[in-house]
Order: C-alpha cells, then structure tokens, then sequence
C-alpha cells in the first residue's frame, strides 16, 4: 500500500475511527475526501494488524512492512543476472561497479549501459553479499588518537572535518557514507585518507606561505609611515577632529604618501597587526580625601569586627524626585516601538527618602523628608535609638555632606552618648565617595521597581509604592536572614557589600530630580 499518498493526519484518523470501532467506509471518505477504494484498502490493512500485532495497533507509525517489489524480468534483466552471481564472487568484497561492468560488457555487449547496470549491482551486492569491504583505513596510533581528539574538541572545522573522515574510514565506512558524516566533498574525503596513509598527521599541517620581499619592505614601510600619523594629530593636516578614524588617516595616508597609496582594507590591517584596536574611555569615580586609605581601613575593621549586640548602618537620601511620566526600560513590541516621554513636564511634587540600611539583618528604616539637612539626620538618629534600644552600639556610616558633618549634629551625638544607650559611633566614608555607600545599591534598586516607567498621579501614590517596596524587601530578609555583603533582594545594580572596588552608584538608575523636573 503507497501509505505517502495522502497525508499522515487522514491516516491517523482512519485508524482512530478503526480503534473507536466507529470506521464507515463511505462517511470517512466523505469526511476526508477521499475514495470509498482508499478507505476500504486501509480497513484491510488495520484488520490486518488487529490480527497479526495486537499490540502494536495503537502506534500510528506502525504498518505491516511490505516486501520489496521484484524488478520485472525483462530480456536483459535475465542475462545479467546470468553472469552477475559470478562476477561478484570473482571480485574482492568492496569493488565498485566499474570494473565489473566492463567485464559484463565483454561478456554481452548488447548488454545493459553503465548507469542502470550500477544500480542493479549495487542493490545485489547489498542483499547478498556478506563480508564486509576492507576498512579505508588499517590502524590510527594512539598518539594520532590524542592529537584528533584535541582537533575534535577545536574551533577549526577543516581539522574537525579530517577528525570525522579518519575515524568514519577506521570504522569500515565507504567513502559515500564519509561524505556526509564530514560534510566535505568525494574528493576531499579520499585525499585525506591517502595523505594520511602516506604521511601521517603532518601531513595535514599547513605551509606558511612566503612573502616576496618586496612585499614584506612595503608593508613595513606603511607600517613606519602609519605611526607617524598616528603619533601626530588630524587638525595638522586640516581635519576639524579630535581623534583619527580609519577613513581620515586613508584620506590623508595618501594625500602625504602619494607613491606608497594604501586602501581602507590594507590601513584597517596594519593597524590591527601593529596592535590597536578603538577602546572607549571609562568614567573614573575617584576620591581627593588624604585619608582615604586610613578611613577605608576602619569601617573595614568595624564590619570584620562587629558583635551581635552592635549594629552597622549604611545611610543617604534618595531624592529628590520629581513626580511626573517617566522612563526606563520595558517589554514592548516591534509594532509598539519606544515609549514616547515628553521631555518638559510639571511635576505633580517631590519626594525624598532619607534611608538606613543595617548590614547585618538586610533591613531597611525609612522615612520622607521635606529637605536635606542636620535636622533630618538628628531625626533618624531618634527613630534609630527608639528601634534598636536594646543595642550597645550604633555605627553611622554616610558620605562627606555638609549636613552630616555639621556641628550641631556632632554636638547632639557627644551629648546622647554621655547620659544615654545605645551609643552612637560615625564611621564616616571618605570624601566624594558616593559610590562606596552600599545603600546606593538598594536606591538602584528602588528607582528601576517603583520609579522608572511610572506615572503616578499624586505624591501619596508614589510613596505608597515606596513603602509596599522597602515592606516587601524587608519581609523578604526577614524570612530568608541573609547579611548585606550578597545579593540584596535581586535588582540592585551589584552585590551590597563594602568594598573599595565596588561602585554601586549608578547615575541613569538613580534618576533623581533635575532642573528639568523643576519646570
């Protein structure tokens, strides 16, 4: 039965029909339309497998295998199959049709043309000969067999392709089932074999090509000119630029080198062997402090230090921000295409968070300032010693702002610590070294939940958002206790943890207020 006439989806609802016992000959083939002959045969063919393999009815891949149709017994299909036994057996097992079709033709010259001959020959040889062909290749060392597993496991696919062929041909594959195991051409395949037959795996090592010294003379003489431009800037040679690109020193590479003219290409390559390459210059976060090392130093003590009955603090202000559309990134589609964000709007407020995170239990104390100032830190200072009373000893640790060093506030601390607990001890960080306080991070994190993509229509809804966030976040720690030196809550920028070579702040993440904003 020619099953691939009609498509895999018709037959398998036959069968289903079939296994249901629901299978109407006429209704099927009027259903799928098809022949009332069609759907007759394969009711056959299911009883068929009903009798025969009960078991394999249900498998819609499964039919009763059919014999291979007998080629018809035409006058010369006889009288090759006269001689054809005998020339098989008096050849070794592997020769191919060639030569035994030219021994056939000796012997009936009336007799089939080569291409018809070769596929006869071929499927007799598969169904009746035996003794398999002699293996291309005897025997690979095994210090051949290290070497190609090196070249297996490469980048280089020519080598990976040699690799295939010599192993493909050690198993005892012909050189047709070769080419499609290495996806490489008969000839490839054969010429591979033979030098490695013939020479091994040195063979196979490709030979440096020589240079005529004419040419190595021009290419390190454009290499001398090259770097004599590159040592001297665009705006000698009357080009407005600050830096050079490949096509200005080509413009001007021949405008001074008239007899030694150089293409984009050939510049784009000396420059590359004399070992440049365009990198982008970093922006540096660097501090000016004199003490810098020394105060690095003692907040590092302190950490390694710190006791169960003592609390560590990271503090800042994040704000302020306006209250307005804003931006950031978001899954959107190609017909979408980018959100549009006016770029003058008026803000419906501001807000500004004054922040503290203690290190060793991930929490984070919150509160909504109207300024920046002495007395807004005085005030996280009371809801601090009211939360943690139980403490000996409270370290602050915040950046080299005026209103954290004011003397007002060191005057409140010296008085606190003289009557009451818990004492409060400044761990301050160096100058200009925004980017080494680790609540940064969490404000990183903050900013891209609640305030980027956000358009909230009042204040209150913005620090409803802010305070649902640090609410989660802190139950989230409370549950999973975990010290802030590892991943804070996963959308911080990096890792909260102090550390010199760190730099958690991040200005596009921050998106704080602007004089945009105050339009």
């Amino acid at each position: 039965m020619l099953r691939h006439q009609i498509p895999k989806s018709k037959m398998n609802a036959m069968r289903n029909a079939f296994i249901i016992g629901e299978f109407r000959s006429y209704l099927l083939a009027k259903e799928l339309k098809l022949s009332t002959i069609t759907t007759w045969r394969y009711l056959k063919e299911f009883e068929r497998i009903k009798a025969e393999y009960p078991d394999r009815l249900a498998d819609m891949d499964f039919y009763i295998p059919e014999p291979p149709r007998p080629h018809r017994e035409t006058i010369l299909y006889q009288q090759l199959m006269n001689y054809l036994p005998q020339l098989v057996r008096a050849e070794k097992p592997g020769t191919k049709a060639k030569p035994v079709w030219k021994k056939f033709k000796a012997l009936c010259p009336d007799g089939y043309t080569y291409d018809p001959f070769k596929t006869i020959y071929y499927h007799y040889v598969a169904e009746h000969v035996t003794e398999k062909p002699p293996k291309l290749i005897e025997t690979i060392s095994e210090e051949d067999q290290k070497v190609l597993s090196k070249w297996r496991h490469g980048n280089d696919h020519r080598r990976w392709q040699i690799v295939t062929t010599l192993r493909a041909a050690l198993a005892g594959y012909n050189v047709a089932q070769i080419m499609k195991k290495a996806d490489c051409e008969r000839s490839s395949a054969s010429q591979w074999i033979k030098i490695y037959k013939l020479q091994g795996l040195a063979g196979f090592e490709l030979k440096k090509r020589k240079l005529n010294r004419e040419v190595i003379k021009r290419m390190d003489s454009r290499k001398e000119n090259l770097m004599k431009l590159l040592h001297q800037t665009p705006k000698l040679y009357g080009l407005n630029r600050t830096s050079w690109t490949i096509l200005a020193l080509t413009k001007v590479y021949n405008e001074v080198y008239l007899h030694q003219q150089a293409s984009y290409m050939q510049l784009s390559y000396t420059l590359k062997q004399l070992g440049y390459s365009y990198k982008k210059s970093r922006d540096m976060l660097t501090s000016q402090d004199p003490n810098f090392r020394e105060k690095i130093a003692h907040i590092q003590r302190i950490l390694t230090k710190l006791k169960p009955n003592e609390k560590f603090f990271s503090i800042d202000e994040y704000g302020p921000v306006g209250i307005r559309l804003k931006g950031g990134r978001t899954l959107r589609t190609n017909i979408e295409g980018q959100a549009i964000i006016p770029e003058r709007q008026r803000n419906k407020g501001y807000v500004i968070c004054t922040a503290a995170l203690e290190l060793s239990t991930n929490q984070v104390i919150h509160f909504y300032s109207l300024k920046k100032n002495t007395f807004e830190m005085i005030k996280l200072i009371d809801v601090l010693k009211v939360q943690y009373a139980d403490q000996e000893r409270l370290y602050l640790c915040w950046d080299a702002v005026s209103w954290h060093n004011s003397k007002i506030l060191k005057t409140y601390i010296e008085d606190h610590n003289t009557v009451n607990n818990p004492k409060i001890v400044i761990a301050p960080l160096p100058s200009c070294t925004q980017f080494l306080n680790v609540i940064e991070s969490v404000f990183c994190g903050l900013a891209k939940a609640v305030i980027h993509n956000s358009d909230y229509a009042c204040l209150d809804d913005c620090k409803a958002a802010i305070d649902e966030h640090f609410k989660t976040r802190n139950n989230y720690f409370k549950l999973h206790p975990k010290r802030a030196g590892n991943k804070i809550w996963g959308k911080e920028q990096v890792k909260a943890k102090f550390s010199e070579t760190h730099v958690t702040r991040n200005r596009n993440s921050m998106r704080g207020a602007s004089d945009k904003d105050k339009i």
